[in-house]
C-alpha cells in the first residue's frame, strides 16, 4: 500500500493523457515520470551532449548526462534535508524526492548539441517559425515526442503528471516575441499544455506579464541546478589544468575582494596542489545545501502545498555561489580551450540545419545519404516541417552531428 502524502492533491497527480497502469502498481505517480524519463531516449542522448567541454576532448569531464545525474542527486539532497529540518513538513505532509529529482533529470532534455552556444544559434536560426528554446523543447518531448511518434499532447509523449511538468517550467511566457530578448520561452503550440497546468485563465495572464510563477518543486531544481554546474565547471575546469592560483587571486582581488576567505583559503589549497578539489567541492555542496531554508507563502499563486513554500539560500552562501560562478565565467567559459572547439561544433549544427531547412524550402536538392527526417513530409505548413527539423537537429548527440556532417560536400 502506496504512503498517504497530503503534501500533493490529486490534481497534482493528474496526467496528461490517460496512463494504463496494473491495479497493483506499486509506483506513486511521480516515480513513474522518473523512471519514465530515465527509459526515454531523449535522456540516453544526454551522454554525447556537450556540458561545458565539447565531448571527445577528453575523457575527465562531464557531459549533459552526468550533469543531470548531479543535478538529480542534489536536489534528492534538498529535499531530504527540508522534510527532516522544516517545522512545516512531517512524514505525513512531506516534498516528493521522485518528483524533484523527475524534473532534474528531465530539465536538460530539449538542449541540443553543443551546449548554451548551439542553444542560442539553433534559436538564431529557427527565428522565422517561432525560435528555438531548451526548456521549452524540453516540454516538447515529455509531452509530445519522448515515445518517437507524433499524437495529440492528450495521449502522446510519457503522460507526464501536472507537477511534474510544473516542476520543469522555469519560464511560462509564451511566443518568443513577447520576451525581451528573444529567449526563455514557451512555443506558441505550448499554450494550451500550460494553460492545463494551470487551469486558471487569470494565472496565465500573469505569467505572460513575466510575473515569476514556479513550484516549490521547479525551484528545487532550479538551484540544483546552479550548484551542480558551477561546482562541476570549477572541478573540470581545474582538471583540464584552466585555473591556476595566480589567476583565482588576480580574480578576487580584481573582482569579489571581500568573498569569503574561508571559500578563497580552501581553493587556493586546492590549486597549490595541498587540497583534493572533490573535497572542496563536496564541502562546498554540503555547506550549500544545509544554508537553504523553507519559507511559507502567505498568498500563494495556486491553494496547493507545492506553491505554499519557497526556498532560499543565506546570504552568505549565496554571495559563494555568485562569486564562483563568475569565476567559471571569467577563467574557463571564456577560455580558448572551450571557446575554440565549440564555436567548430556551432559551426558544424548550423551548417546541418541549413542543409535541411533548404530542402525543405525546395531551394536544394536532398543528398541519399542525409534524408528528411521521418515526419516531416506529413506537415503541411513549412512552419510545422521546420519545427520538425528543429526536433531532429536538437535531439542529435554532439557525434551524430559530425557524423551527418561529413556527409555534406566542401
Amino acid at each position: 500500500m502506496l504512503e498517504t502524502n497530503t503534501f500533493y492533491t490529486d490534481w497534482d497527480k493528474e496526467s496528461l493523457g490517460e496512463r494504463h497502469l496494473p491495479e497493483n502498481e506499486y509506483r506513486n505517480a511521480f516515480e513513474i515520470d522518473r523512471d519514465r524519463i530515465i527509459h526515454s531516449t531523449a535522456f540516453r542522448r544526454l551522454q554525447s551532449k556537450t556540458q561545458v567541454y565539447v565531448t571527445g576532448q577528453s575523457d575527465q569531464y562531464r557531459t549533459r548526462l552526468t550533469h543531470s545525474i548531479e543535478v538529480a542527486q542534489i536536489g534528492r539532497s534538498i529535499v531530504n534535508f527540508l522534510n527532516r529540518s522544516s517545522d512545516q513538513l512531517n512524514q505525513e505532509h512531506y516534498i516528493d524526492s521522485a518528483l524533484v529529482e523527475a524534473a532534474c533529470l528531465a530539465h536538460d532534455l530539449g538542449n541540443p548539441p553543443i551546449g548554451h552556444k548551439g542553444e542560442s544559434r539553433l534559436n538564431e536560426l529557427m527565428d522565422p517559425w517561432g525560435g528555438f528554446e531548451g526548456n521549452a523543447q524540453s516540454l516538447r518531448i515529455l509531452t509530445d515526442i519522448v515515445r518517437g511518434d507524433q499524437r495529440p499532447f492528450s495521449n502522446a509523449g510519457m503522460q507526464p503528471t501536472r507537477g511534474c511538468l510544473d516542476a520543469i517550467l522555469k519560464y511560462k511566457v509564451v511566443g518568443k516575441k513577447n520576451t525581451s530578448q528573444g529567449a526563455k520561452f514557451l512555443y506558441p503550440d505550448q499554450k494550451e499544455i500550460l494553460a492545463w497546468v494551470h487551469s486558471d485563465p487569470q494565472l496565465d495572464d500573469l505569467a505572460q506579464s513575466g510575473t515569476q510563477i514556479r513550484s516549490l518543486e521547479c525551484a528545487i531544481m532550479d538551484l540544483s541546478d546552479d550548484i551542480a554546474y558551477t561546482t562541476s565547471d570549477l572541478f573540470d575546469g581545474y582538471k583540464q589544468r584552466l585555473l591556476t592560483s595566480e589567476q583565482v587571486h588576480d580574480f578576487w582581488e580584481d573582482t569579489h575582494p571581500d568573498v569569503s576567505p574561508k571559500m578563497r583559503a580552501d581553493l587556493d589549497e586546492v590549486l597549490k596542489g595541498h587540497y583534493p578539489m572533490s573535497r572542496f567541492v563536496a564541502g562546498l555542496i554540503g555547506r550549500w545545501i544545509y544554508a537553504i531554508q523553507l519559507d511559507e507563502f502567505p498568498q500563494p499563486f495556486i491553494p496547493v502545498p507545492r506553491y505554499g513554500y519557497s526556498i532560499k539560500l543565506n546570504s552568505d552562501a549565496q554571495a559563494e555561489l555568485q562569486a564562483l560562478r563568475k569565476l567559471n565565467y571569467r577563467l574557463i567559459y571564456d577560455s580558448d580551450y572551450v571557446k575554440i572547439p565549440e564555436s567548430a561544433g556551432v559551426q558544424i549544427l548550423e551548417e546541418l540545419f541549413v542543409y535541411y531547412r533548404d530542402v525543405v524550402l525546395k531551394t536544394r536538392d536532398p543528398i541519399d545519404a542525409l534524408p528528411l527526417p521521418a515526419g516531416v513530409d506529413r506537415q503541411t505548413t513549412v512552419a510545422g516541417k521546420m519545427r520538425r527539423i528543429c526536433d531532429w537537429v536538437a535531439g542529435m548527440t554532439d557525434n551524430y552531428a559530425l557524423t551527418l556532417h561529413a556527409h555534406l560536400p566542401e
